[in-house]
């Protein structure tokens, strides 16, 4: 397409400038496929490139006393349709920025709340393993793994000996541990299954 070549004449562009709608449509029909080309450079959709290209011959319409020569028709097309590509795109990055920021929030939200979940559920996992133990060995067990306390401040505040201590802690920690295998070997197979 010569871009140079006018497709109209001074009685057609004179008919455009005053609204003439068949005139318009040859302009129409004579620009179009090249802008499209143009705009959909830029566009992925078919829909956003339609909708450029209305807007672009909108444009065209409402602006066309400000036309001087039917040789400028062209150049006015072209930079609307230059104008509105480029702020089709920076829409189009700030939706996709804005998108990727959300999902990025959403995970992070979504996988500390689940942790906060799954650490509680644990919790709870634990604390009802550990109210089925003897109450001595529960007692040692809560205080060696839940308040941290050494051997010799479990023996000394319990009244029993550093061995018993330790004997109790193993057999707890024996029970305990046996009943978490259980339970993960459980998860795993509904896990696997469903």
């Amino acid at each position: 397409m010569d871009l140079n070549a006018v497709p109209l004449s001074l009685d057609e562009f004179n008919r455009f400038k005053s609204g003439d709608e068949k005139v318009f449509k040859k302009i129409f029909d004579f620009y179009r496929p090249l802008l499209y080309r143009k705009v959909r450079r830029v566009c992925a959709s078919d829909l956003d490139v339609e909708e450029i290209m209305q807007e672009i011959f909108v444009q065209l319409f409402l602006k066309r006393d400000s036309i001087p020569s039917a040789e400028a028709i062209f150049p006015f097309l072209f930079l609307v349709a230059k104008r509105m590509a480029i702020t089709f795109f920076r829409k189009e990055l700030s939706r996709q920025k804005y998108q990727l920021s959300q999902l990025t929030a959403w995970d992070e939200l979504s996988d500390e709340l689940e942790r906060k979940l799954a650490h509680r559920d644990l919790d709870r996992i634990l604390q009802e393993i550990v109210s089925r133990l003897p109450p001595q060995q529960q007692l040692v067990f809560n205080k060696s793994k839940i308040e941290e306390m050494s051997y010799a401040e479990i023996s000394e505040e319990i009244g029993i000996s550093k061995n018993t201590v330790r004997n109790h802690l193993v057999a707890a920690c024996q029970f305990v541990r046996l009943k978490l295998d259980s339970l993960l070997f459980i998860f795993f197979i509904i896990k696997n299954i469903f």
